[in-house]
């Protein structure tokens, strides 16, 4: 921003602003300094962010992730996409075994499967691609068994398989062998394929409201492809994206449910027919509450977790497997608010409260897409460019800067328009910065002192043609965010 020459009258109210205020209280009761950028003046409304580096709140489990669906295929095709990919640090990719479009190819390794033998004659060669090439960025898969296209679908299965017309679900006998031997494959090739989950969105099939006849059909399939699987590597983890919701868990503790290995979860907090209906404020308070409280589950994620270690005495990981600002979608395209500064402010928001509430993992839903029905689908990078949106960047600066096991420590904000988190990486102090509202805010930290770098995403560039922007901070000054923000300050310890 150009500077201005105040006059005197704005003069006097800009001095009073930094020096009236000045002392921030916490438990310690210490008087911090202000601070921020080099250069600027106060504008917009002030806000205090004290950093108390000295009390830590916890350790960091969260690490994130991302979808292959759809319009990532160039994951698989194009280096540059991995690189991309392996650039933000990224641990963990989501696939369905059931996706074939005309950018990847066919994940199902069964060409045919014998009902009355119950097995298959697979090909791997797909898969062991896909697969190799996550290991490849340094991530891990997790690959989801059971895709269920539309509502009324049987999941789709391999060439051959029945579907049980009692059902609608394959015989789970049959449906075992096969997610078995995707076990069984990658323990012969001496991969430590460890994610899976059993059936995408089974809600689909028994119900948000859960019919309970077709639950039980569903925990018969599940226990049976557990039992099987565990056969043969006991050391995996298999779940599936509803197991959280209040009354399937309540039905799967007291009926026999096979255990599961993580509380997993598909979080969007807008999906219905486009115009988005919520403003940004309320998309916002979204992020911070769906799945974090107890709507729309009736457990929030924390609680189901507590509800399974108290039924069954194992505490399990937390992972939100599918994840973007709004799932709709149709002849109108996606919401073009996910690839702008909203969206981007909401992802970090959500990557926040995954810290703060001891997730293990969080997928974005998807890495990459191009035009959709007029439309640029769900992805973080432009698939025609070859460049990331402002999402990936929020995905960038944290999966680059916090680790498993970083401490976090107190951060307070004086104003609910700013969120901050804070934590210790290697020699290094993180402070997150979020800025809620589309208008200028000065803040004040308090509680560190003298220069660091400050990374971040605003309004001021373009969403179409987006970057980070760097440069140094002096802790001393007044720091001006111009809108819409997502910044991570850093200081040498």
């Amino acid at each position: 921003m150009k500077k201005r020459t105040p006059n005197k009258a704005i003069l006097v109210t800009l001095v009073l602003l930094l020096f009236g205020s000045m002392t921030y209280s916490m438990a310690t009761s210490q008087t911090y300094k202000t601070v921020a950028s080099t250069g600027s003046i106060l504008y917009g409304s002030r806000v205090d962010v004290a950093i108390n580096a000295s009390k830590s709140i916890g350790a960091n489990s969260l690490s994130l992730g991302f979808q292959i669906s759809y319009g990532s295929g160039d994951f698989i095709s194009k280096s540059i996409m991995r690189q991309l990919a392996k650039d933000a640090n990224f641990k963990i990719v989501r696939f369905f075994d059931g996706l074939a479009s005309a950018y990847i190819p066919s994940m199902m390794p069964c060409t045919y499967f014998d009902e009355a033998t119950k097995t298959g004659t697979y090909d791997w060669t797909n898969v062991d691609d896909v697969v190799g090439k996550i290991f490849g960025i340094g991530a891990e898969p997790l690959i989801c068994l059971g895709l269920i296209v539309g509502s009324g679908n049987p999941p789709k299965v391999p060439p051959g398989m029945a579907t049980n017309s009692d059902t609608g679900l394959p015989n789970p006998e049959s449906y075992a062998s096969y997610t078995a031997e995707w076990v069984k494959h990658f323990k012969a090739k001496g991969w430590n394929v460890r994610f899976y989950e059993i059936v995408n969105e089974p809600w689909i099939y028994f119900g948000w409201t859960p019919n309970y006849a077709k639950l039980a059909n569903y925990m018969a399939l599940f226990n049976a492809c557990a039992a099987r699987m565990r056969q043969e590597n006991p050391n995996i983890f298999i779940s599936f994206d509803f197991i959280g919701r209040k009354p399937v868990l309540d039905y799967w503790l007291a009926n026999g449910g096979a255990d599961v290995d993580f509380i997993d979860f598909h979080k969007y907090d807008a999906d219905g027919p486009l115009p988005n209906p919520y403003t940004d404020a309320q998309m916002f308070q979204r992020a911070e509450s769906q799945y974090f409280g107890a709507d729309p589950l009736g457990y929030s994620v924390t609680q189901a977790r507590q509800v399974w270690f108290n039924a069954r005495g194992k505490h399990l990981l937390i992972i939100n497997s599918e994840s973007n600002f709004n799932s709709a979608w149709g002849a109108g395209g996606t919401d073009p608010k996910i690839q702008q500064m909203a969206g981007a402010v909401w992802t970090a928001l959500v990557l926040r409260m995954g810290v703060l509430n001891g997730l293990s993992y969080n997928v974005y839903f998807e890495l990459a897409s191009s035009l959709y029905d007029g439309s640029l689908g769900f992805g973080m990078i432009d698939t025609y460019a070859k460049k990331p949106w402002y999402p990936y960047y929020v995905n960038y600066m944290i999966g680059n800067n916090l680790e498993i096991d970083d401490l976090t420590i107190e951060s307070i904000s004086s104003s609910e328009e700013i969120r901050t988190l804070a934590w210790i990486h290697g020699q290094k102090l993180n402070i997150l910065l979020i800025c809620k509202v589309d208008q200028p805010r000065t803040i004040s930290l308090h509680g560190v002192t003298g220069q660091g770098n400050i990374t971040k995403i605003d309004s001021t560039i373009s969403w179409q043609q987006p970057s980070m922007q760097s440069g140094i901070v002096n802790f001393d000054e007044p720091l001006v965010v111009n809108g819409y923000t997502v910044a991570l300050l850093q200081k040498t310890l």
